[in-house]
């Protein structure tokens, strides 16, 4: 049966009660009437669970408690009570001296008295876990150190600070480092427990980000195979004109249309025309085209090439080695 002052817990239910009803300009927030109403409903299940030893459960709705009506001074000290009972010691000394503080500034001594004797009370059992940051550590960039998943400020590094029996999990984190996690246990009541953070291994570099060499020499391949499947297309047209150039030129000189001198008639004028026409645009494409090519063969030839293990074999005295890069 828990046994802790039944007095602050009774009076616990009337100061949340009060909340709802003093005026607006007592408070210096004013209360939402549901918070208020759902707190009281778990403070009386709370309390009922601490008597029958179910501090975990009570005080989870006591915390609840506390953050729906935070100038609830008397649920304020009935978690600390629980965290007491429940064994969590520095948490419940914690709880004390915020209450200590607040009920002093609120004018409420006796209850400021009470949180205060047992805060002191607790204060020679309380176990310490100190995280030891060497100057080599504290210097690599973007350092950060959690305890517990709660940031470790600077100030807090190498101070020995009261924690709840049990494990801890320590995590330090710097960039192009790998995180560093360890677990401290702490068994017992005033207990000294201490994790020194070790130099952080470098981080290697993200896999998915690949080579850009092989990158930038893949895309400039394709690029020159894009350039130079151009180049032999326009090859392509130059020569079909090419070989109208010639046709044109045969039907010219077929069935008598031109004769020596290139005196043509009408029919033989105009198949040379055609014929002039299309050898220089033939001749223009094929240029181009040839260009063309020729940059896209340069391109592919010379763009980078990823880096791949070589090897060679030599022939020795002692017969045949096998040599390179793996």
């Amino acid at each position: 049966m828990f046994s802790a002052d039944r007095g602050a817990r009774a009076l616990a239910p009337i100061a949340l009660a009060a909340a709802l009803i003093v005026p607006g300009p007592a408070l210096a927030q004013k209360v939402n009437r549901h918070a208020a109403v759902t707190a009281q409903a778990l403070y009386d299940q709370a309390t009922a669970e601490m008597d029958a030893g179910s501090f975990a459960s009570a005080c989870g709705k006591l915390e609840e408690v506390t953050r729906l009506v935070p100038e609830g001074l008397g649920a304020k000290l009935t978690l600390g009570q629980c965290y007491e009972a429940w064994g969590k010691l520095a948490s419940a000394w914690a709880q004390y001296t915020i209450v200590e503080a607040l009920a002093a500034k609120a004018g409420q001594a006796e209850r400021s008295a009470r949180a205060g004797a047992s805060a002191a009370a607790l204060r020679p059992r309380l176990a310490t876990l100190t995280v030891h940051v060497p100057e080599a550590v504290r210097a690599y960039p973007g350092l950060t150190i959690t305890r517990d998943g709660v940031p470790l400020g600077r100030a807090q590094w190498d101070a020995s600070l009261p924690v709840d029996a049990g494990e801890h999990e320590i995590v330090a984190k710097a960039t192009n480092r790998k995180p560093w996690r360890r677990s401290a246990v702490v068994t017992a009541d005033g207990e000294a427990v201490s994790v020194a953070i070790p130099a952080l291994e470098r981080d290697a570099p993200a896999l998915a980000s690949g080579n850009p060499r092989s990158a930038t020499g893949r895309a400039q391949r394709i690029a020159g195979l894009v350039v130079g499947g151009a180049g032999l297309v326009g090859a392509g047209v130059g020569v079909f004109f090419g070989v109208r150039a010639m046709v044109k030129l045969n039907e010219s000189n077929t069935a008598g249309h031109c004769h020596d001198g290139n005196i043509c008639d009408d029919v033989g004028y105009e198949a040379r025309e055609q014929a002039v026409t299309a050898g220089n645009v033939s001749t223009v494409v094929l240029i181009a085209s040839g260009a063309v090519l020729a940059g896209g063969v340069a391109l592919f030839l010379t763009a980078p090439r990823p880096e791949r293990p070589g090897a060679h074999v030599t022939l020795g005295p002692r017969g045949i080695a096998l040599r390179g890069r793996f």
